[in-house]
């Protein structure tokens, strides 16, 4: 079957080192829009700021997946389409529980509204700037963190590693709930549905689309589900064993345009 469909991670996929999408990547992207063919970013970033640094530079993409799967926004009307959340009760377990399940003092939150983030004070100590330089800020922050608005949950111990965290942390969460990494030195934990290969199924059964019409691209952890379910799934020469190991086809570095080489060659 033919393409109709291309499904991009975004930082170390779609965005070059400078987290922005190069011109021969823009170029690529939409010449495959004006033939018709849907693309869509699939990140773990949020839509606010997420959005504009992925359309900044000219690139006409269809559909924003955020959160690792968690929320879908159609960029061509503007309308959040869909956004998952966990139960009030989950976040208030996991953020009670996590800490002392861990044997340490320090951990630290991150908390995803729908108007902005909401971190603790000791992730801010640990993270103090965002992948893109800017000072991380806490948004709506009389918004209880255990109020049904969360999509997303960060968590990070200066003492564990990301990889070891990831390990830790799976035991104590429910079974449908997603624990996964994007190459920060913390975690994301997510609600049941809420990762990118559920996401884009999703989207696809909605655009009639079947997976082995989609190819999807990406480098991290987070991008496992999205590659497994795509009928053709590319890793980046940069993505993590894992992510290299379960794709179809390996591309170029996003420093070297792996995915403008690929899309080059449907055009």
């Amino acid at each position: 079957m033919s393409i109709k469909l291309v499904a991009s991670d975004l930082d170390g996929t779609l965005f070059g080192p400078d987290h922005l999408v190069g011109e021969r990547t823009v170029t690529a992207v939409n010449a495959l829009v004006e033939q018709g063919i849907v693309v869509a970013a699939v990140t773990g970033r949020s839509w606010f700021g997420g959005v504009e640094r992925a359309t900044r530079t000219g690139a006409r993409l269809d559909w924003f997946i955020g959160s690792n799967g968690g929320h879908r926004s159609n960029l061509n009307t503007g309308e959040l389409e869909e956004r998952v959340t966990f139960a009030a009760e989950v976040v208030e377990r996991l953020r009670s529980e996590l800490g002392p399940a861990l044997g340490s003092d320090d951990v630290g939150f991150g908390y995803e509204h729908s108007d902005g983030f909401v971190w603790t004070d000791t992730f801010l100590q640990m993270f103090p700037t965002s992948v893109d330089g800017g000072m991380r800020e806490s948004y709506g922050a009389a918004a209880a963190p255990t109020d049904d608005d969360v999509g997303k949950i960060f968590v990070a111990d200066p003492s564990v590693t990301t990889f070891d965290l990831l390990h830790l942390i799976k035991p104590h969460v429910p079974n449908d709930v997603h624990v996964t990494t994007s190459g920060g030195n913390f975690i994301e934990i997510t609600p049941p549905g809420a990762d990118k290969g559920s996401a884009l199924a999703r989207l696809c059964n909605q655009l009639d689309i079947a997976a082995d019409e989609v190819i999807a691209f990406g480098d991290n952890h987070n991008d496992l589900t999205m590659l497994e379910w795509a009928g053709r799934g590319v890793a980046m020469a940069n993505a993590v064993p894992a992510t290299q190991a379960i794709a179809d086809e390996i591309t170029a570095s996003n420093a070297d345009f792996g995915v403008a080489a690929v899309l080059e060659t449907l055009l």
